[in-house]
C-alpha cells in the first residue's frame, strides 16, 4: 500500500503523466464511439448465418450468465490492477483504444449474421451491449489475450488472463455468439495490436512495466526461462521514471 501511495504522489504531481492519461482517455472515448457506430452498422446490414465446423457440432447452450457477468468480473479485476498501480493506466487506455479502433474497422467490413442461439432473451440493456452484429473478430477473446500479453512479465496475471482467454473463447463458441474464425483470428489480430501499441506508445509501455521489481532470484530456474521469453519486450526490470523521461536512456 505504501508503494502504491508513493506512485500516486509521484505520478499525479507530474504534468506529463496527467497529459498522457488525458490523451489515453480521449483516444478510448473516440474508439468507443467508433466501435458503437460499427456495431450498429453491421447489425443493420447483417446478411445470413453461415455454416461453421465447430458450431455445427456443439451447442447452442445457454451460457448468457457466464458471458455477461464473466465480462463484468474481468473488467473489475483489470480495473483493480490499474488502480493498484496507476503507472499502468496510460498504456492500458491507449492499447484498449487501439484494440477497439482496429475491431471497429473489421466489424464495419464484415456483415455476417450471428448463428442462431438459445431462445432465452436477455434484458434489453444487455442485448444492446452484448448481442449485436459485431462478429469478426471476438472482443471477448481478444481483450483478455491483450491483457495477458501486457502482463506477461508477471506470471500470475499472465496465467489468469490466458485462462480467461480460453474461458471466453469456449463460452462464445458454446453459446454460438461467435463463429470459430472470430475466436481464432482474435488471437493473431490482438498480438498485432499489442505490438503496434508497444511501438506507438513506447514510453507508456515502459511506464506500465516500471513498478515491478521482478524478484527473479526467488523463482525456480524453469520459471525464469519462461519469464525471459515473453512476447514483445525483454523481461528485465525497469525503474520507475518520471513520465517524459526516457527510461532506457544511458543504457549501453
Amino acid at each position: 500500500m505504501d508503494d502504491t501511495i508513493k506512485i500516486y504522489r509521484a505520478l499525479f504531481g507530474n504534468r506529463a503523466y496527467l497529459r498522457t492519461v488525458c490523451e489515453g482517455a480521449a483516444f478510448l472515448a473516440a474508439s468507443s464511439i467508433a466501435i458503437y457506430a460499427a456495431v450498429a452498422y453491421a447489425t443493420v446490414h447483417a446478411s445470413n448465418p453461415v455454416t461453421d465446423l465447430v458450431l455445427s457440432r456443439v451447442g447452442p447452450l445457454n451460457v448468457r450468465f457466464l458471458f455477461v457477468y464473466g465480462t463484468f468480473t474481468a473488467f473489475v479485476i483489470t480495473g483493480g490492477l490499474m488502480v493498484w498501480r496507476p503507472n499502468r493506466i496510460p498504456f492500458a487506455l491507449k492499447a484498449i483504444a487501439l484494440f477497439l479502433l482496429v475491431r471497429a474497422v473489421f466489424v464495419a467490413l464484415t456483415h455476417i449474421a450471428p448463428s442462431p442461439i438459445d431462445p432465452q432473451e436477455p434484458a434489453p440493456f444487455f442485448n444492446s451491449i452484448f448481442f449485436g452484429g459485431d462478429l469478426f473478430f471476438s472482443g471477448h477473446t481478444g481483450l483478455p489475450f491483450l491483457a495477458a500479453l501486457a502482463f506477461w512479465h508477471i506470471w500470475q496475471w499472465r496465467m489468469l488472463y490466458l485462462a480467461l482467454t480460453a474461458f471466453f473463447g469456449a463460452i462464445v463458441l458454446l453459446g454460438h455468439y461467435h463463429y470459430s474464425i472470430d475466436v481464432l483470428a482474435a488471437l493473431f489480430i490482438t498480438h498485432g495490436v499489442y505490438q503496434m501499441s508497444c511501438w506507438l506508445f513506447a514510453r507508456d509501455f515502459a511506464l506500465f512495466r516500471s513498478s515491478e521489481s521482478q524478484a527473479a532470484p526467488r523463482m525456480k530456474r524453469i520459471r525464469k526461462k519462461l519469464f525471459a521469453i515473453g512476447p514483445g519486450r525483454p523481461s528485465q526490470p525497469i525503474a520507475l521514471h518520471a513520465v517524459g523521461e526516457d527510461p532506457v536512456a544511458g543504457r549501453r
